[in-house]
């Protein structure tokens, strides 16, 4: 079984090769074993990574997971090999907040060209500072949330427009 997996705008293509006794997969063509030693509780696990030793915490949000490992909290976008079919499901205009909280920065401005993965803003939730990255290239059409203002999950932050060549 082969996915693609997106990590703070980087992407990876993850093949899962043996489920047991442990997780085998290949990401991007270099062979990664994963363990799960003890589950502490619904989202917290120790888990082997290979062969290091690390507690995790997972919070599943929609086609996301968030999460929380070695003092660092990541966003873990899995993608469904079918939407590849449908460009209109490939991007969007919207970079909306997946969890309540404040803007710390604003790495960009109105009118700014961005390319793809580019760092647009930083959240401060749950007293975890998280970088936003652009989903595709375009220009920042608007910036709906500034700095120090708190918001609730879903507000839209920043709105991208095409790029006009």
């Amino acid at each position: 079984m082969s996915i693609k997996l997106s990590l703070q705008g980087q992407t990876s293509n993850v093949e899962i090769r043996a489920r047991n006794p442990s997780l085998v997969c290949s990401v991007d063509d270099r062979e990664v074993t994963v363990a799960e030693a003890q589950n502490l509780s619904g989202e917290c696990s120790c888990i082997t990574i290979g062969g290091q030793h690390y507690q995790a915490w997972r919070a599943p949000d929609g086609d996301s997971v968030w999460v929380h490992i070695g003092g660092r909290v990541f966003i873990v976008d899995v993608s469904n090999p079918l939407d590849s079919a449908n460009p209109s499901a490939q991007a969007t205009n919207e970079i909306c907040a997946d969890m309540p909280g404040m803007v710390v920065e604003l790495h960009t401005e109105i009118g700014a060209t961005v390319a793809s993965g580019d760092a647009i803003v930083t959240i401060e939730s749950m007293k975890m500072q998280i970088v936003l990255h652009a989903p595709r290239a375009g220009v920042i059409d608007q910036i709906h949330q500034q700095p120090n203002v708190a918001f609730d999950k879903g507000a839209m932050l920043v709105s991208l427009k095409p790029a006009i060549d």
